[in-house]
């Protein structure tokens, strides 16, 4: 698939700022672009460029002011435009058999709609699998699913009875969604019984979900995931979490049971969340940083264990690392102390 650079400018807005009937075939690096491809820059100047591109467009920052010997795109966000091209230029394949012969699937097959069944994938009873989506190889689903349009679930996920997932989903390879929470009751000296696992979990449309990731269902509730949320590989999410919309969770996050996760937060890698506590909407928080249980964090960017305002915890890291300068000032003034004492006894 080619548009031309004027297409282009059609399809994801901004100004032309060259030679508009030029093809473009492909996306690239700045660095390894050919003639025919396009590519982005994101600074103001030429500044930061360190290597020449070949490329035949760029998209460049509206206020970009250099010359470049190739045809630019001046847009709010070149990253933005770039990615948007990008799914234009190279829409995703969809695999010419329908359903594979190795598939086993227990509902009517009027309600598998789906674009795509892979081999070995196992559909259990009483599941919806709307038009277009593509369910790879390996996959096995439960009884009473609902998947919508559009969705891609990649090799070997497994996705339990009474899940629901959304339009436009991708799930990528190895996640598992709808698994029993880690819930346990202690019972004396007998150990642990379990606590009723039974709810359901509910993924809205146009959410990513990461390999390996692990979304567990409701105890006696749900867990959902709002729509438009990005979750990274090597992700759990506990039972009755609730992530609202267009959420950044980076891997290895750890989010605990009954906890609120509101719309537009940023969580970084390896960040742990505790139980029933609260990220108020916009929060951003650093790789790593620790929330307490049923902490309530605002809006504004957080850092550390205990989580708290990243202003905070520079100021702290600082005293910190003056620790081992002010230690040495003590053993000095320790020395001059003994030497005055000597002096007045003598």
């Amino acid at each position: 698939m080619s548009f031309t650079i004027e297409k282009i400018v059609e399809l994801v807005g901004g100004k032309l700022d060259g030679d508009g009937a030029i093809e473009i075939f492909a996306v690239s690096s700045l660095e390894k672009a050919k003639i025919g491809e396009i590519s982005f820059f994101e600074k103001a100047d030429l500044s930061e460029l360190t290597k020449e591109t070949n490329a035949s467009c760029l998209f460049v920052p509206e206020n970009f002011e250099d010359f470049l010997p190739c045809t630019l795109i001046r847009v709010k966000s070149p990253k933005l435009a770039f990615a948007k091209i990008f799914e234009k230029l190279h829409p995703q394949k969809s695999p010419t058999v329908k359903i594979h012969e190795t598939a086993s699937i227990a509902s009517e097959l009027k309600e598998i709609r789906a674009g795509f069944v892979g081999e070995f994938v196992t559909i259990g009873r009483n599941c919806r699998i709307g038009e277009n989506s593509q369910i790879f190889g390996g996959v096995k689903i439960g009884d009473n699913v609902l998947i919508g349009s559009g969705t891609i679930i990649y090799p070997n996920c497994v996705i339990y009875d009474n899940v629901s997932i959304g339009d436009d989903c991708i799930i990528h390879g190895g996640a598992i969604i709808g698994a029993d929470g880690f819930g346990f009751v202690r019972d004396g000296a007998n150990g642990y019984v379990k606590f009723p696992q039974i709810g359901s979990t509910v993924i809205e449309n146009n959410v990513e979900i990461g390999a390996n990731t692990c979304i567990d269902r409701g105890a006696l509730g749900e867990t959902r995931i709002g729509e438009e949320t990005k979750i990274d590989n090597l992700v759990q999410i506990a039972h009755n979490a609730q992530i609202g919309k267009r959420v950044i969770i980076a891997a290895q996050t750890g989010i605990s049971g009954s906890s609120i996760v509101e719309d537009d937060c940023v969580l970084g890698g390896q960040v742990g969340i505790s139980d029933h506590a609260t990220l108020k909407s916009g929060a951003i928080i650093g790789a790593q940083a620790g929330v307490l249980p049923n902490k309530i964090v605002r809006a504004g960017v957080w850092w550390g264990t205990p989580v708290q305002p990243l202003d905070e915890y520079k100021r702290q890291n600082a005293h910190v690392k003056g620790l081992a300068r002010l230690k040495e000032e003590l053993k000095e003034l320790k020395h001059w102390l003994a030497e005055l004492s000597g002096k007045i006894d003598n």
